[in-house]
């Protein structure tokens, strides 16, 4: 294991309780894991996860999928759908960033429990793991039980003698797409795409720049927009005469997302799930990016490398990349490694747009 894997005391215990041992305890034979995991363990840094041979692991980001599938983990990629999964004696979760999207992978795991079968979930102080263990433990009839382990916390909650359908936490109908309206724009999401009930005000910033770059390109015949979330920067083109339009993004709830909102503004996009367009290839004569800076709780500076590498190796030498980012991501440090040009466009409300130039 990694020194940063070492670091990580959610991932350490998630490890712990993965192994047979651990699951020989809770179930006293047999029995089989299920391991819901998103973008919030560095789970790259682990080569090799324990009882494998009875472990599923289930999975929103396809990062995350594609990983575990090389490490001989039996993964299934979806946004979170249990319809197809049977029961297990045990679930290990450390919970989603998003409360939604936890109150949704809990509902769901304590359905999927074998008799006798246990949820266990993972978080530290700030995630909010104890408010959302003792919630559940009131919705499910059961006394709170959580732990502190070193710095994190560990709850349990047992499948219930009986379910009934109202017998859940408030998950916001997780599964279905709902139209939102936030600043005159109408659109689809769901919560887990970033920034799923707003404009986000870094991407309103980077649109606002591009009448400019059009008028100085000579021909837009082809845009890409790296990490699309639910669509917001490509919809910005709708009116513009462009022949191959691509659209990418990790999170496949996102991915979902965006496909609704082309569709509905009659705009034919090639939308595709993986890691920061590592399956997509061409070039293209725009590329728009807003790059997350979070993986999962933390700030991730990585990330912003992994963008500008992605954009470069899909740019021709007339591309024009723009990007925006929080102001505290040092992104001209790093686009000088990737791009000959780095123009700094607009700085406003803590949000920094550049223009990159191969």
């Amino acid at each position: 294991m990694s020194l940063s894997a070492a670091k990580d005391q959610n991932l350490n215990l998630v490890l712990q309780l993965l192994a047979p041992d651990a699951a020989a305890a809770v179930s006293g034979g047999d029995q089989k894991t299920l391991w819901i995991v998103d973008e919030s363990l560095p789970v790259t840094s682990v080569m090799t996860f324990p009882g494998v041979d009875s472990l599923t692991a289930l999975t929103n980001r396809y990062d995350v999928y594609t990983d575990l599938q090389a490490k001989q983990v039996d993964t299934i990629l979806s946004d979170f759908d249990f319809s197809t999964l049977g029961k297990f004696s045990r679930i290990v979760y450390r919970i989603s960033k998003e409360k939604l999207v936890a109150h949704h992978c809990i509902n769901q795991a304590i359905r999927h429990l074998d008799e006798g079968g246990e949820l266990i979930m993972i978080g530290g102080k700030q995630d909010g793991l104890k408010s959302i263990a003792k919630n559940a433990a009131q919705t499910y009839g059961q006394k709170s039980n959580t732990k502190k382990v070193g710095n994190t916390y560990l709850a349990t909650l047992a499948r219930p003698a009986s379910l009934n359908a109202e017998q859940q936490l408030p998950c916001n109908d997780y599964g279905t797409l709902r139209q939102v309206e936030h600043k005159g724009v109408r659109f689809h999401s769901k919560p887990g795409v970033f920034g799923w009930e707003k404009v986000d005000r870094g991407s309103e910033l980077l649109i606002s720049v591009l009448p400019t770059i059009k008028r100085y390109m000579k021909s837009v015949g082809s845009v890409l927009d790296l990490g699309c979330g639910w669509g917001y920067l490509m919809l910005a083109t709708k009116e513009w005469d462009v022949e191959t339009r691509c659209a990418t993004d990790n999170n496949i709830a996102a991915v979902d997302a965006a496909k609704k909102n082309f569709a509905d503004a009659g705009l034919n996009v090639d939308c595709v799930t993986d890691d920061c367009a590592s399956e997509v290839r061409g070039r293209f004569d725009l590329i728009l990016c807003n790059p997350p800076f979070h993986q999962g709780f933390a700030v991730s500076d990585t990330l912003t490398e992994k963008f500008l590498a992605a954009a470069t190796r899909l740019s021709r030498r007339s591309t024009r990349a723009i990007f925006v980012v929080n102001q505290f991501v040092p992104l001209e440090k790093h686009a000088g490694k990737y791009f000959s040009q780095c123009r700094l466009l607009l700085a406003e409300d803590g949000f920094c747009v550049y223009e990159l130039r191969p």
